[in-house]
């Protein structure tokens, strides 16, 4: 997706279908209006990954995936071949930017030991440094265990002396910034993207499907707050509505970007592609 003079390519780290049920809270009849959402059986399709960012300047990654070590049979680990075939080798991203730091997003960053990208800037919430690495609050969300995946204290421990820490909304390079929206994690972020007078926002996981977008009485067991990410994610939505800002969400399978429209009372996704 090009944003004025700066382009977003998903790397996604794999993706599984899951019964939608496991992972939000309403019933499958509330699915029935959603249902372009869904596969074939009637599951969600859930990614996992996140984002190359490339302005005129830097070369930005969004999010890690849920990394190396996870379960062999697990159809993960796509993250570092989806970069190639973008034509980025490690060595040329100069920034790292985590939205939050749950385990599937901080995946590839390092292998426990070594950081992936030697000669990145890491940026992360200082809230969520703090809940989860700081105070090594334990992850209660269904997942890491499934997949066998590396716990984040333990995967940033390489990236302790070299993290760099946001507080607020702030700009990481021209034409990328972070702005909070908490629920999700503490420390939860977003990413807006701009160029050419054109916006995009990466939601992370305020959401994890458009159809979140379009109610607001959705919630997921992998929100910490249930309650403030309710908020966030109604917020965001009156603004998508308002802007037309493109945006997409690190979960949504295939990482389409769409716009969210009001029709008839209703708020509708607009599908743009990738």
């Amino acid at each position: 997706m090009k944003i004025g003079n700066i382009e977003i390519t998903p790397l996604s780290d794999g993706e599984l279908h899951i019964p939608p049920t496991e992972l939000l809270n309403k019933g499958m009849d509330a699915w029935e209006k959603h249902a372009e959402f869904l596969d074939d059986e009637q599951l969600l399709p859930v990614n996992f990954g996140g984002f190359l960012v490339r302005t005129p300047e830097h070369v930005v990654v969004v999010d890690t995936g849920i990394g190396g070590g996870a379960i062999p049979e697990m159809p993960i680990g796509s993250f570092p071949t989806k970069l190639s075939k973008a034509g980025v080798v490690p060595a040329d991203v100069d920034v790292v930017i985590f939205t939050h730091l749950h385990f599937d997003h901080v995946g590839w960053s390092t292998d426990g030991q070594t950081p992936m990208f030697e000669n990145a800037a890491h940026h992360a919430s200082q809230v969520d440094w703090d809940y989860w690495i700081r105070d090594a609050t334990p992850e209660t969300g269904p997942g890491r265990e499934e997949f066998g995946a590396i716990p984040a204290p333990q995967r940033l421990a390489p990236l302790a002396g070299r993290m760099n820490f946001f507080d607020g909304d702030t700009e990481i390079v021209p034409g990328v910034k972070v702005r909070p929206a908490p629920g999700h994690t503490p420390g939860h972020y977003i990413v807006e993207v701009n160029g050419n007078g054109e916006t995009a926002l990466l939601l992370a996981d305020v959401a994890h499907s458009p159809a979140e977008l379009l109610e607001d009485d959705w919630s997921s067991p992998t929100d910490e707050d249930p309650e403030l990410a309710q908020k966030t994610r109604a917020e965001l939505a009156k603004e998508l509505t308002r802007t037309g800002a493109l945006a997409t969400m690190t979960h949504f399978g295939g990482n389409s970007f769409g716009q969210l429209v009001e029709e008839a009372g209703k708020r509708t996704w607009r599908n743009k592609g990738v």
